[in-house]
This record gives structure tokens, C-alpha cells and sequence, in this order.
């Protein structure tokens, strides 16, 4: 027996079948199969040794920084209310995550209950996704708002996050601003304050050398700033960090070579704090630093030869393309009335459940394609049934178009002319890798070209037709492969 769990003895031997398929009910981590932990066998509850050690240690706290008085381990099983974060240890044998809560200290004369987790969260934290420091309190004031991450509101009286900042409303969940896939773990408390302005935050890709010549960074010549003028080899032309088609706007042109920039694009800050990671990330504008000479974006995992941001965190792996370093927080998209926020792989409305992940919201808007005269409109999932439907079927690969839910596709679509096609079939399978470009592997030093020919090759790999609108070329020898799956399999 001992003094936080005084109903049983507890054994210093686990059933074989149960090694690595339980978890410390303190520290939540897995049992591994070494003679280190405690078991009680009527109540099926694991325990590491150190844990254990720990807990005895710590039945009582003294923390004024949390509360005036003692705190007490709690053993009992009872609803108490955590004053941090108002989740509640609940008389049922185990909570929302399937795990024992047993980690309750309270002063029962002031009714005052924490988590012992919550004892210790930060005073002062910095998150990518706004712009000030958020600062701790027990109790939110106002508390008849909703969190800005989860869009859960407060409960009255229980505590988190909030921006002190007099022009600024926002409010964070305990749990919810100190997620691991949100805050960096870092306390900022006495770490002096840094300029969100500053030049080494938001420092300019551009240099405006006269009212006619631009410099950027990533290019050795000076560029000027441009017009489509509807000429067929301006239309072909592409964005080097975005590569997606120049379109129809303005664009940074360079005179001497086909180097292009959207003008967007090309005013993406050097370094930045996005919403997507929980660490500052720069850009880098030259593919021959990576080794493959591409990237996946970590966001929309799509392949990408274009500018990228990665984390300035040496051991994080952290990479995003432009288009979904572009989303702001909140999202407004036309697929949805309305703000989403961003989260995880996407963006969610609280109000409704939709949800778009980062390969739908950074889908060009329009494009256009040799089957329809206009510029084909995107449509995504649920907003597919503004079009009047009939049956249709691709224009490409002439497959039916499937409009209702769950089967519902995103598409491109035109309304004048009933034209419909499958996005893969509009943009390819790697609309953000640019022909003529070369890439390394497998061994194989790779060109992507263009595969518009009427004689399509055939994988090397799989043996089938290219179907796709890019075709990944052996420079070494005449073999092709359909895809970069295929390349790397072979």
C-alpha cells in the first residue's frame, strides 16, 4: 500500500501481456517492458517508480505564486474543476483520453482545485499566430468570449490566456494556447520584448533602386514591373516562388532571362511567424541548397520547386511553400461564409464544422484549360451544389463528376458552358513543380518537362502510359517515369 493509493497493495511486476500497452497514470507515458513500475492489479492502474517516488514527495505543495495556502494531493475521485483550465476530474473511472486524472492538488477551505501541470504553466508566452505576448490569468475577464484556437467558449471563472494589449481582444485556452503543436515551450516572462515590426521579423524581399527598377533578393538581375500583354510566350511564363501561371495582374519581369515574380509573391517578408508552426520561419529562394532539388510542403504536402520557408529551428524539419505561408488567420475563402481558423493541415469554422484543408485553400481560383474558352472557376466540396446540376462527366479523363456528399469532388467548372474537370485533371498532380527544372533521385538526375506531345511515354517503373501533364525525364538515358513515386520505388 502507499499514501496516494491506500486501497491495495501494489505490485513491482506487470503481466507480460500488458508491457507496452499501458501508460503511468501520472506522467502519461507508455510502461515499457523493464522492471521499473508499480501495478495494481484490482483497479488496473500502472505506475512508474520515479512517478510514485515523486507523487510521495509532493503530497503536499507550497506555491504562492499559485495560492496563499498548502495544497493537497486529492485521492479521491470527485468533480473538481481545475481553476487553470476548468477541465474537470470526473467520478468516471477515466477521462476524455482514456487516462486515470489523479494529479489533483486543493485547498478545500478556499474550494480552490489545479492540476498539478497547471500549477506550473507560463506566466508569459509568444505564439506565431498573434502578434503580442499573451499573459496568464485565473480568471479571464469577460470570460463570454470564445477561444480564438478551439472556438470553445470560457467557462465562467476559469482561467488562460489573454492579450493586455488595450486595442486587442483576444483570449486563449490554457490547454489550448500551451499545445505542443502551438507554443515553441518557452516561458518569456524575463526575456525582454521584441518588436513585432522590427526588421529582422518582416525584413523586405524588395529594393526599390528607382521609380522604374526593382532589386529582390533572390535574383542577380534588376527587375521592372510589368503587364500581361496576352503574348503566347508571356503567357507561359511562371512565378518562380509560387510557380503558378503570371496570370492576368501585375508582375515583376526580368528584361534579360525568364525570371518572373508575381507581384504578391514577390513581397513576401524574409523572415516571418505563421500561424501553421510554432517557430519563426525564413525564406529560402534557391532549390539547389536541397539536395533533391524540391520539397513537400509540410501544410498541403504537395511537391514544390518554388520558394520555401523553412523553420529557423536547426533540429525541426518544418518546410511551406508560398501559397500556404500566404493564409492568413482568420481565413476568408469563397467556399465558405464564414472566417475559418487556422489549425493543424487547414482551416475550421467554429460556427459550422466545415473544414478546408491547405491543399483545397491554396488552390488557384481560376485556370484555364483547352476545353473551354473562359477561365474555368473553382468549386470546392460542399460549395459544389451552387452549380445546377445535371449529369456530368470530366472533360479530361471523362469520368463522372460525383456532386453529392460523402463522394462529392472539388472540381473547375464553367457555368456558361456546362463545362466540368477533376482538379487533378485541370492542374496535374504537381501543379508547383515547373518544367525544365531538374531534380535529384534515387540515384537518377531527373528534368521535369512538359508531357503535351501526342506520343505519351511510357514508365519506367510501372509501365504505364504518362498520363499526367508533367513527365519526369532520365537525362542519363531515354527511360521516363509518370510520377515521383515511381521514381523512387524503382
Amino acid at each position: 500500500m502507499t499514501t496516494f493509493h491506500p486501497k491495495h497493495f501494489l505490485e513491482s511486476d506487470l503481466h507480460p501481456d500488458f508491457a507496452g500497452a499501458k501508460k503511468c497514470v501520472i506522467c502519461e507515458k507508455w510502461i515499457s517492458t523493464r522492471p521499473n513500475h508499480l501495478y495494481c492489479r484490482p483497479c488496473n492502474l500502472c505506475f512508474h517508480n520515479e512517478c510514485s517516488t515523486s507523487l510521495m514527495e509532493n503530497l503536499t505543495i507550497d506555491r504562492p505564486a499559485t495560492h496563499e495556502h498548502t495544497l493537497t494531493f486529492i485521492r479521491q475521485k470527485n468533480s473538481f474543476n481545475c481553476v487553470a483550465c476548468r477541465m474537470v476530474v470526473a467520478n468516471k473511472e477515466m477521462n476524455f483520453y482514456g487516462m486515470y486524472e489523479i494529479n489533483m492538488y486543493g485547498c478545500l477551505p478556499c474550494n480552490f482545485f489545479i492540476h498539478r501541470d497547471c500549477m506550473f504553466l507560463p506566466k508569459v508566452i509568444k505564439l506565431t499566430r498573434h502578434s503580442h505576448r499573451l499573459f496568464h490569468t485565473f480568471q479571464v475577464p469577460d470570460y463570454n468570449t470564445n477561444c480564438r484556437i478551439c472556438g470553445d467558449p470560457f467557462v465562467c471563472g476559469s482561467g488562460g490566456y489573454i492579450c493586455t494589449d488595450e486595442t486587442c481582444d483576444y483570449k486563449l485556452h490554457s490547454y489550448c494556447a500551451t499545445h505542443k503543436k502551438i507554443w515553441d515551450g518557452k516561458d518569456v516572462e524575463r526575456e525582454p520584448e521584441e518588436i513585432s515590426n522590427s526588421e529582422d521579423v518582416t525584413f523586405s524581399s524588395l529594393e526599390e533602386v528607382d521609380g522604374k527598377t526593382i532589386r529582390h533578393f533572390s535574383h542577380h538581375h534588376d527587375l521592372v514591373r510589368q503587364y500581361v500583354n496576352g503574348g503566347e510566350e508571356e503567357n507561359k511564363r511562371v512565378c518562380q516562388a509560387c510557380i503558378l501561371g503570371i496570370g492576368s495582374g501585375p508582375f515583376l519581369g526580368c528584361k534579360e532571362c525568364d525570371f518572373a515574380l508575381h507581384d504578391t509573391c514577390a513581397r513576401l517578408p524574409r523572415k516571418m511567424e505563421h500561424p501553421f508552426h510554432r517557430h519563426p520561419i525564413t525564406l529560402e529562394v534557391d532549390m539547389m541548397n536541397i539536395k533533391e532539388g524540391f520539397f513537400r510542403c509540410s501544410k498541403c504536402e504537395r511537391e514544390s520547386c518554388g520558394f520555401m520557408y523553412r523553420c529557423c529551428q536547426e533540429e525541426c524539419e518544418f518546410k511551406m511553400d508560398t501559397r500556404c505561408a500566404s493564409l492568413a488567420d482568420p481565413l476568408y475563402n469563397g467556399a465558405h461564409q464564414h472566417p475559418l481558423t487556422l489549425l493543424g493541415r487547414g482551416a475550421r469554422c467554429y460556427k459550422c464544422g466545415f473544414y478546408l484543408d491547405s491543399e483545397q485553400a491554396t488552390l488557384p481560383v481560376l485556370v484555364k484549360c483547352n476545353y473551354d474558352i473562359h477561365p474555368l472557376t473553382l468549386f470546392l466540396g460542399i460549395s459544389i451544389n451552387m452549380w445546377p446540376w445535371k449529369p456530368f462527366a470530366c472533360e479530361v479523363c471523362e469520368l463522372r463528376i460525383k456532386p453529392t456528399y460523402p463522394d462529392y469532388q472539388d472540381l473547375y467548372g464553367c457555368f456558361d458552358c456546362d463545362t466540368v474537370v477533376h482538379v487533378e485533371c485541370a492542374i496535374g498532380k504537381y501543379p508547383y513543380l515547373k518544367p525544365g527544372h531538374t531534380i535529384k533521385l534515387n540515384g537518377f538526375e531527373i528534368e521535369i518537362a512538359s508531357n503535351s506531345t501526342l506520343s505519351r511515354p511510357i514508365c519506367h517503373a510501372c509501365h504505364s502510359i504518362c498520363q499526367d501533364k508533367l513527365v519526369f525525364n532520365n537525362k542519363s538515358s531515354a527511360i521516363s517515369f509518370c510520377s515521383i513515386n515511381c521514381i523512387t520505388s524503382s
